[in-house]
């Protein structure tokens, strides 16, 4: 297994996303998340919600191996899911030929997605990313939601430390980084795969 904490380098904090890719040399087992499914903290959240709807537009950030963008696309959303390594969007075009997903390689930090999305979909991202650029990202996020923003990541209360990458946030740093959108929903949970990892699933809204 390749450790994403292994690779980081605090000069250059983003750099181990296409690392960790490239040093799997197409072997998903070695990636800590290549487990092959949609991550069931999405499974759960959509078929309860009964979202994504048909037609509605999604954008699927730090997309992977493709897994969460596929099973949003076969629910008949129209979706666009891009990550930051090239790698990684080469493997999801090699490996989901045919597929009706746009994948594209881009930068959270830097793209523009125009007009906005019915649903953002952001897992794991926030927190692979260190306080010093998570704000960027947070901005980014916002500008790229029309309707609602889906959030799912490690959680911790305020007096815990954050730990190393992933970092562990606060259901506050989550609202006060989030400032243009309402939060409508917010669960501290178990994950229900890796028992006894704390996940926040929270979802926002364009106000």
């Amino acid at each position: 297994m390749i450790e994403g904490r292994d690779l980081y380098d605090p000069e250059r904090p983003l750099d181990w996303f296409e690392e960790i890719y490239r040093q799997a040399n197409g072997e998903m087992g070695v990636i800590p998340w290549g487990d092959g499914m949609p991550n069931p903290n999405l499974v759960v959240w959509c078929e309860r919600e009964a979202r994504p709807r048909a037609g509605e537009r999604v954008l699927v950030v730090g997309c992977g191996l493709g897994d969460d963008a596929e099973y949003l696309a076969r629910r008949g959303a129209a979706v666009t899911a891009f990550d930051l390594s090239a790698t990684a969007i080469e493997w999801c075009q090699k490996r989901w030929v045919g597929s009706s997903v746009r994948y594209v390689q881009a930068n959270l930090l830097e793209a523009e997605w125009g007009e906005g999305f019915d649903l953002v979909v952001e897992i794991y991202t926030l927190q692979a990313m260190p306080p010093e650029v998570r704000a960027q990202a947070y901005a980014k996020l916002e500008a790229a939601v029309k309707g609602e923003l889906l959030v799912v990541c490690r959680g911790r209360d305020e007096a815990d430390d954050p730990g190393g990458l992933p970092w562990r946030l606060t259901k506050a740093e989550l609202v006060n980084g989030l400032t243009g959108l309402a939060l409508a929903a917010f669960e501290d949970i178990d994950d229900p795969v890796k028992v006894g990892t704390r996940r926040f699933r929270a979802v926002w809204t364009r106000r």
